[in-house]
């Protein structure tokens, strides 16, 4: 197709059409390799923007990364940085992965973009690496969109894992490791040791690393990753501490940071507009990682980074919707039992003495059991139910059965039927939280559901 003529649903076709490709057998030795995304950046020009000419954030993390990324973009925006931040999975629209300054890429930028790195991945389709993946061609797509709009820093959430992920040919200024939590471990390993090596790939030598994690397996990898790699390591606990307390009568945190090292200034009394007490230690860690780009030549001041952070957004975290009759669904895109911990605790503080109907659905590679448990401590009542745009769904059947002993649930297969079953169960709606988590899937076909209902 001419280059000229790809519009949007052509690139979309084009780079799923590549999703397609990597699921066939002959195409599973092409999966993880640097080299091809190297060569892909050298045909696009895009050595630059991926650090060699402006500071690039470089985050991983089990969880926590997604809100880290977007909190360190909105301060160097408010800093008066134009800022690039590429985060993934997206939602509902492929363009909310490549983000300008807060705001997405326009679909006729999109097909652009993607028409151009096309060209590029074709010349290397018949190379010995084989084919761009989907996700090393959306990486492509970002770099070159912060390439044009003449972006001055870049933010990158790794995809997957670390050490093989695409983003991982940046040169960062800074990295950071939020978490370590048991996810992916048929890619990644399956102890928090195995992860943590990982995605401790993508410490640099001297390059300055934020760890989110203050003891125990993972951190003792980190730690040592970083002291081979003779990378500075500034730790949570050892080198800076928080506090994130709920504000009364209102969703959100007041925010404070806790100096333990001269190069990490104090924050106090901050708004944190995400809830959650997770929220906190994400918080930190973006702060911390503004203190050491400071260091590096970005100087940033407290006051525009306290007016970043007051107005952060993070899209199906906690995200909260009023409904017309007086009710409220929260969507949260909780996949693992860490995220779906730090979930309930937060619904557990904001019930207020209302009745809690969760709806539950999750992927194949997801351990289901253990969230299912945590679900049923806070869930008055549980319907299971599945996502049906990917086939990676988990069957709402072995959910039913993997419930603990005594408890039960409803399946509805639709979710849209499962939300409708839910907000008409009977009880004052003022009285009624409804929450929906378990897949980034299944929180891609509800969002759109509730944005129509509020």
């Amino acid at each position: 197709m001419p280059t000229d003529h790809f519009d949007y649903p052509a690139a979309i076709e084009y780079l799923y059409g590549q999703i397609n490709y990597e699921r066939t057998a002959e195409s599973k030795p092409y999966a993880f390799r640097l080299r091809r995304m190297l060569d892909l950046l050298e045909m696009l020009a895009l050595r630059g923007v991926a650090g060699e000419d402006l500071p690039v954030v470089h985050i991983a993390g089990t969880k926590g990364k997604g809100s880290t990324a977007t909190m360190v973009a909105a301060m160097l925006t408010a800093s008066g940085i134009r800022t690039g931040l590429y985060t993934s999975p997206h939602l509902v629209d492929l363009e909310e992965r490549f983000v300008v300054d807060g705001q997405c890429a326009p679909k006729p930028e999109v097909a652009s973009l993607v028409a151009a790195v096309r060209e590029a991945a074709q010349c290397l389709a018949s190379s010995d690496a084989g084919p761009p993946t989907f996700f090393e061609l959306t990486t492509a797509v970002a770099l070159l969109h912060f390439k044009r709009r003449d972006c001055q820093a870049v933010v990158l959430e790794v995809g997957l894992g670390g050490r093989l992920d695409s983003t991982n040919v940046c040169v960062p200024a800074v990295t950071a490791i939020t978490s370590i939590g048991l996810d992916h471990q048929h890619i990644l390993g399956n102890t928090l040791g195995e992860i943590a090596f990982q995605k401790a790939g993508i410490i640099k030598p001297t390059v300055p690393v934020v760890s989110g994690l203050s003891s125990g397996e993972a951190a003792e990898v980190i730690d040592r990753v970083a002291h081979d790699r003779g990378a500075p390591l500034v730790k949570v606990g050892t080198d800076f501490d928080y506090r994130a307390q709920p504000i009364a009568g209102a969703w959100g945190a007041r925010f404070d940071l806790i100096s333990k090292n001269a190069s990490i200034r104090d924050r106090r009394e901050w708004t944190l507009p995400l809830d959650g007490t997770h929220q906190g230690h994400n918080a930190a860690i973006a702060c911390t990682i503004m203190d050491l780009l400071q260091q590096s030549g970005t100087a940033t001041s407290l006051d525009a980074q306290a007016n970043g952070m007051a107005g952060v957004k993070c899209v199906g975290r906690i995200e909260r919707f009023a409904m017309p009759d007086g009710g409220e669904v929260i969507l949260d895109t909780s996949h693992n039992i860490d995220s779906i911990h730090a979930l309930c605790n937060c619904i557990d503080q904001r019930a207020g003495g209302r009745t809690i109907t969760i709806l539950f659905g999750t992927s194949r590679d997801k351990d289901h059991v253990p969230m299912l448990k945590r679900l049923c401590e806070t869930a008055d009542r549980l319907i299971l139910t599945r996502y049906h745009g990917n086939p990676r769904y988990r069957e709402t059947a072995e959910l039913l059965a993997a419930l603990p002993p005594g408890q039960t649930a409803m399946i509805q297969e639709c979710p849209e039927t499962a939300l409708a079953v839910a907000r008409q169960d009977g009880q004052p709606s003022k009285d009624h939280l409804i929450v929906v988590c378990g897949s980034f899937f299944l929180a891609a076909e509800v969002r759109p559901l509730l944005a129509a209902l509020g």
